[in-house]
């Protein structure tokens, strides 16, 4: 069974790989990663179809308080954005959505100013057919995310996992055009 819609949410923000501090980087640098996204029941036990492939560029941008994402999937892309919320302070809280407007809600960062090391979704679908909820971390060089993805009755019906890798931008640029190359699943 697959899950969701082929949205960004599977790989929405990822993370935030720490990054050079602000005042060092002149202009953004997109950073390339390569991974896959697997869903399973709740519990992890039994497998809603074999794990996919997927292809992120994620730019950072502090002055204009932003996070953009184009994710790839097999035979689709996901732009989605990410703008802080200049109403919550010290905290690091973006409003996220895609380009489709399939979806919006709050992923909120914690560790150091836009070199953040962990987060929290709270996304809700906007057809109506649920929410998610869950949790990422980033390293130095990869990126994990576990998300649970709850029907309209609030009960949990799967969960999303992501492991993706740094990678220069000749590999992503190969297995994006090989990806989209693909038929959507």
């Amino acid at each position: 069974m697959r899950l969701l819609c082929s949205a960004p949410l599977l790989t929405l923000c990822l993370a935030c790989k720490p990054a050079a501090p602000p005042a060092v980087a002149s202009e953004p640098a997109p950073r390339y990663y390569l991974g896959t996204t697997t869903t399973t029941s709740p519990d992890g036990a039994t497998a809603y179809g074999p794990p996919f492939p997927v292809a992120v560029r994620r730019t950072l941008d502090p002055r204009r308080g932003t996070i953009d994402e184009y994710v790839v999937h097999p035979g689709s892309t996901h732009p989605t954005h990410l703008r802080r919320d200049p109403g919550a302070g010290p905290q690091a809280i973006f409003t996220a959505e895609d380009d489709q407007r399939s979806f919006t809600g709050t992923i909120t960062f914690t560790g150091p100013d836009w070199a953040w090391t962990a987060w929290t979704y709270a996304i809700t679908l906007s057809d109506g057919s649920g929410t998610l909820r869950g949790s990422g971390r980033a390293d130095a060089r990869s990126i994990t995310t576990d998300k649970l993805f709850h029907g309209p009755d609030g009960q949990p019906r799967a969960r999303i996992r992501e492991r993706l890798d740094e990678v220069d931008l000749p590999t992503f640029t190969r297995t994006r055009d090989e990806l989209l190359r693909q038929p959507a699943p």
